[in-house]
């Protein structure tokens, strides 16, 4: 046995530089052969989610805020290509710990990587740590808006009629101070695209700031909602009982008028523009209406000798005013009307007379016409022996003659008017008529210089 330990000693010990030699040439061709086939890289993953730890340690009346989005991180990864290869952002976790601030509002961030091939030596995080902005906890009640106007409208012949939210129509928002007091809106929009019924739904509170931003999530996540009794909103979710009401259209308006006029002067017509309207309300007010909307004593006319047009009146807010939660205008439609008040002497009728029904005389083939006012003209008719109910436009005459008018030019012109027997013109009609060059085409151009 002593020969055989001897004789394994001699082959260990003989040539001891050559084999270390070797082996050494076998590491590096091993290192060589796996950075070949396996290279240590760098690689970035992006989305990588960010934990929020122990936020609760600065006390119930302090909170935080996350500044300059330095929770939106990157993270470098070194590593052998095939573990790289199995890596994917939701094997990673980057951590703040809210314990760990640092005086200057800093909390460094940690790594958690599911994957054990992976030390603390093998990440870097951009940014390395996430910067806070801690602030009181403040809590304001605002009145909050339901929205039906971006989200469509109800099938035809319907309109929402009253909302009414199930929660209050005042809640409590607590956050930070800063966030707080930038507070303009509170609304929650409703779907009421295609509704055909009354129903009860549901939306997400939206938060709007003084410049008629809305708030990102980012910002919502660091409010806390209540109802006015301290009831938690879960989700920022309210729920919203949405009254239909019926449609009525081509509802005649009648506007009234008040005071008194100058002396032998009276009202004649009111005109209103637009003539109908379309509106929305419950069963019995429309049934009220009889298919009339009168605005009594909209208009003074005390001292009135002249036709007038005043002030266009805005019918939304009669709606509101005189009809409370029982009737409105329907969704989309104008909300002013606009008036004419026709005056006349007592004892006259004026009546209009379309410019269609005018005879021309004369007019010039070689120069274009205007006339204003370009659709009717309105005489005033005395009654010498009959009644002025009995006299119609149909019962007129109107002649306007240009044959001395032949040259290009503005004239007032006369309108010649013919009446039955037992009435009279009060006051003469004049017609502005503005005779111009015709704009000849260029084909009839070459064609004259031809001629």
């Amino acid at each position: 046995m002593k020969k055989v330990s001897t004789r394994m000693k001699e082959i260990l010990t003989s040539n001891l530089g050559l084999k270390m030699l070797a082996v050494l040439v076998a590491c590096v061709i091993w290192i060589f052969v796996v950075n070949v086939d396996d290279p240590e890289k760098t690689l970035p993953f992006s989305d990588v989610k960010v934990e929020i730890r122990n936020s609760d340690c600065f006390g119930v009346d302090k909170t935080y805020s996350i500044q300059e989005d330095t929770d939106n991180v990157r993270v470098w990864i070194t590593a052998r290509e095939s573990v790289l290869n199995r890596l994917q952002s939701k094997d990673l976790k980057v951590v703040a710990d809210m314990r760990n601030v640092t005086l200057g509002n800093a909390v460094p961030y940690t790594l958690e990587c599911s994957s054990s091939a992976i030390t603390k030596a093998d990440w870097e995080c951009e940014p390395a740590s996430m910067k806070i902005k801690i602030e009181n906890v403040v809590q304001e009640s605002f009145g909050v808006e339901v929205d039906t106007s971006t989200t469509g409208k109800p099938a035809k012949g319907y309109d929402v009629g009253t909302t009414q939210i199930v929660e209050g129509d005042t809640i409590n928002i607590a956050g930070a101070e800063s966030l707080v007091s930038i507070i303009h809106r509170v609304s929650v929009p409703v779907k009421v695209n295609g509704l055909s019924e009354s129903q009860t739904l549901s939306g997400n509170i939206i938060v709007t700031d003084r410049n008629g931003t809305d708030f990102n999530q980012s910002q919502m996540d660091n409010l806390v909602f209540t109802t006015s009794s301290g009831e938690l909103i879960q989700d920022g979710e309210l729920h919203v009982e949405v009254n239909l009401w019926q449609v009525q259209s081509d509802i005649k308006l009648t506007v009234g008028t008040y005071g008194d006029p100058s002396f032998g002067y009276r009202v004649s017509e009111v005109k209103v523009t637009p003539e109908t309207v379309s509106l929305a309300g419950d069963e019995e007010t429309l049934a009220q209406l009889k298919g009339v909307l009168a605005l009594p004593d909209m208009i003074s006319v005390d001292g009135a000798s002249e036709s007038f047009t005043p002030d266009t009146i805005n019918l939304a807010d009669f709606l509101k005013e005189q009809y409370k939660d029982k009737l409105k205008l329907e969704g989309g439609a104008a909300s002013t009307i606009s008036v004419r008040v026709i005056m006349e002497k007592m004892g006259t009728k004026k009546i209009d007379i379309p410019i269609s029904s005018l005879t021309i005389k004369g007019r010039p083939a070689d120069l274009d016409m205007v006339l204003t006012p370009a659709d009717k003209v309105t005489i005033e008719v005395a009654a010498v022996d009959g009644s002025l109910d009995d006299i119609s436009q149909e019962d007129i005459r109107a002649v306007l003659d240009l044959t001395s008018y032949q040259k290009a030019g503005r004239y007032e012109v006369p309108v010649n008017i013919t009446l039955p027997d037992g009435y009279e013109l009060d006051s003469e009609v004049v017609i502005v008529v503005n005779l111009t060059e015709k704009q000849q085409t260029e084909g009839q151009s070459i064609a004259a210089e031809n001629e």
